[in-house]
């Protein structure tokens, strides 16, 4: 009974990232670029470093332990984070593309974001605010 009991704590620890809540890409206000699902997916994965009106991405990511980068890592690029974690080794190992810089929190990212027009970056839901844009949920 007592080992029942570890495993579904270790279940419930493991999962709970996963349910930490919705998180939301953000962007600056000043940014009119379209941006969808996809361009934020090839953004994180590295394949996209230039909006489409020419300015440079600059992508932001939270801590690895940070429940709102395991909700990011699955609710919008359908991967854990240690398997973006290993996609970003490969691109840095082959020269293809430098990894987002990571930020410490919800509120830096929004600080950043909104104090450059070409950042984005990803926040718990419940953290966004009239400082920056959302553009995807």
């Amino acid at each position: 009974m007592k080992t029942i009991r570890t495993l579904l704590l270790a279940a419930t620890v493991v999962a709970g990232p996963a349910f930490a809540g919705d998180v939301v890409v953000i962007v600056n206000k000043a940014n009119d670029n379209s941006i969808d699902k996809n361009l934020v997916m090839k953004v994180y994965a590295g394949e996209s470093k230039s909006w489409a009106n020419g300015g440079a991405i600059a992508a932001l990511d939270l801590p690895e332990d940070n429940p709102a980068r395991a909700a990011f890592a699955s609710e919008v690029m359908g991967k854990t984070v240690a398997n973006m974690k290993a996609l970003w080794a490969q691109n840095v190992f082959a020269g293809k593309a430098v990894p987002p810089k990571v930020v410490p929190s919800d509120d830096e990212v929004k600080k950043t974001v909104a104090a450059n027009k070409g950042a984005i970056g990803y926040i718990k839901a419940g953290a966004a605010d009239d400082s920056v844009k959302v553009v995807v949920k």
